[in-house]
């Protein structure tokens, strides 16, 4: 859109032209946007998680448009087998549950795969609605060093 090129596109390599043709300027640009909405460098943006089959199904999010049921990370260890995973330093971030595949695959197993995911998902799905698009830049995210 021309007002999010105006308001978040970098000059990054400094040649007096914005080019989002250009990686450089491109990722610069990208990462702008993201800090100028929100993007906390310091938290995560996912885990992948392996629930228990005692979780209710309305902490369930199968759908982009709006996140619901979120609650402190801490309420939901007791529904996470791998809890040891996820630092205990996140207890405190709301949080929520997302299951990507079964409304999309047919015959979609209901508690795999599942991810928690935090504000900085949300961050993503500002730009996209697509909970698999907010799950890839997240993975990218964590192979860039200085990313945002």
């Amino acid at each position: 859109m021309p007002s999010t090129m105006k308001n978040y596109a970098i000059d990054h390599d400094g040649n007096g032209y914005i080019d989002l043709k250009n990686n450089n300027d491109a990722y610069a640009s990208a990462s702008n946007y993201l800090n100028q909405i929100g993007w906390k460098s310091e938290n995560p943006c996912f885990y992948r998680i392996d629930l228990s089959e005692n979780i209710p199904s309305k902490y369930l999010n199968i759908s982009a448009k709006k996140l619901h049921d979120k609650k402190k990370l801490k309420y939901f260890r007791k529904f996470i087998k791998n809890n040891d995973q996820i630092d205990n330093k996140y207890n405190a971030l709301k949080v929520a549950i997302i299951t990507p595949d079964k409304d999309i695959i047919p015959d979609a197993e209901t508690l795999n795969p599942a991810y928690i995911v935090f504000d900085n998902y949300e961050i993503i799905l500002k730009w996209n609605r697509s909970l698999r698009f907010a799950l890839a830049v997240c993975t990218l995210k964590d192979k860039f060093k200085n990313e945002l």
